[in-house]
């Protein structure tokens, strides 16, 4: 393999930094680099960085040099050198199908163990391509393309083979959208995804289930679960508040399935940034969690959460509308048709934060990836909110 070196050290990047490197190396060297793995500086490791130059020639004071380096242990296919070729190639091909071709550079979005997603701008509208670690995504996708077109953006590719999605843009993001109305239609289309997709289809393509009573379960184990807990990284007054609530939360858990509600297809990471607004219409995207069956409110708890975190409180949306949760939950419980339950909703904000917890928790307790001694941290990030949310519980004793 050929690296380049230079005279002298490299420039120190501080763990933790958070800083575009390519950026940086555009400013210091005037050299075009595609980043295939931060090396866990992100995460304030003391990780190498990887990145693939996007040109032969290189600047003064830089030259190329034949050196022996160690694979990625468990590197995915756009962490590997060569990975720029490769997607490139693979994107042309799909618009070269659809009459389009690759104009201007092509722009990472994101990129980790779990997936990248890069964007490209054929033509006045941008098309984004992304590559899952999770095979399901694909399938889920194509097969909600051509039973509920209206629902998400259009899809140009779909392949199995190489867990790859190639597809138009849908609209800008939700929440930097301030009209209530784009909001609305959201959570209708959200609703009329729960009640109207096919739920034996989608266990078919290997989408789990998530009974309701069977969460319950889950979760109410999963607090009791003290060196687990520890374990995230949770303070332990966070732990205290959860575990003093587990009455209030299997009593809630209780309540909402005695509505009679039932399990439902399910989204699985409903919230406003897995939406877009357009003219009046919105879509949703990104289905890597989809669910056969789940209890409604869980998508429609997180979607909840998200919007009305204190830290969010600037989104034109809060701004514009102060009593914006009465509103959103309004507009849900009408189109999913349980007008009278909007104190079960408001209930079901923290159960709905627990539920993906649990998920989370099941996927990376023992998860190993390509950064040493790092592991997604959405476990504490959940719990940490729905201990905020927990007051939202009736007190409750037994």
């Amino acid at each position: 393999m050929r690296v380049l070196r230079q005279a002298g050290a490299w420039p120190l990047l501080s763990a933790g930094a958070q800083a575009d490197l390519p950026a940086l190396i555009r400013a210091e060297w005037n050299l075009e680099t595609w980043l295939l793995h931060d090396g866990g500086l992100s995460f304030g490791l003391e990780g190498t960085a990887r990145l693939q130059a996007l040109s032969d020639v290189v600047p003064s004071g830089l030259a190329w040099e034949v050196a022996a380096v160690p694979p990625l242990p468990g590197a995915r296919e756009w962490q590997r050198p060569g990975w720029f070729s490769t997607l490139k190639a693979r994107l042309e091909g799909v618009l070269s199908e659809h009459g389009l071709s690759v104009a201007g550079p092509l722009k990472l979005l994101s990129s980790n163990d779990l997936g990248t997603v890069v964007e490209a701008a054929p033509s006045s509208d941008s098309v984004f391509l992304k590559v899952s670690a999770q095979p399901r995504e694909v399938a889920v996708t194509a097969h909600l393309a051509q039973q509920h077109p209206a629902l998400l953006p259009p899809v140009l590719h779909a392949d199995a083979a190489t867990n790859t999605l190639v597809t138009r843009s849908g609209g800008i993001l939700l929440d930097g959208v301030g009209e209530l109305e784009a909001w609305m239609a959201a959570l209708h289309q959200l609703a009329r995804f729960h009640t109207t997709a096919d739920a034996p289809a989608l266990a078919a393509l290997g989408c789990p289930t998530f009974p309701l009573l069977d969460m319950a379960q889950r979760v109410d184990a999963f607090l009791s679960d003290t060196p687990t807990l520890t374990a995230w990284g949770l303070k332990p007054e966070k732990i205290a508040t959860l575990q003093a609530a587990r009455p209030a939360i299997r009593a809630s858990f209780g309540a909402l399935a005695a509505h009679g509600l039932p399990n439902l297809p399910a989204h699985g990471d409903a919230h406003p940034r897995n939406a877009l607004a357009s003219a009046g219409a919105s879509l949703w995207f990104d289905w890597s969690e989809a669910a056969s069956a789940a209890h409604p409110f869980m998508d429609a708890g997180w979607f909840l959460a998200f919007a009305l975190h204190p830290a969010r409180a600037n989104l034109p949306i809060r701004i514009a509308y102060p009593d914006l949760e009465s509103r959103l939950c309004e507009a849900y419980l009408h189109a999913l048709g349980c007008p009278d339950a909007s104190e079960l909703l408001a209930q079901s904000i923290p159960l709905a934060l627990l539920h993906r917890a649990v998920l989370y928790d099941a996927q990376f307790r023992d998860w190993q990836g390509t950064v040493p001694n790092w592991r997604p941290q959405y476990v504490p990030y959940y719990l940490g909110l729905a201990a905020g949310e927990i007051q939202r519980l009736p007190t409750l004793t037994h």
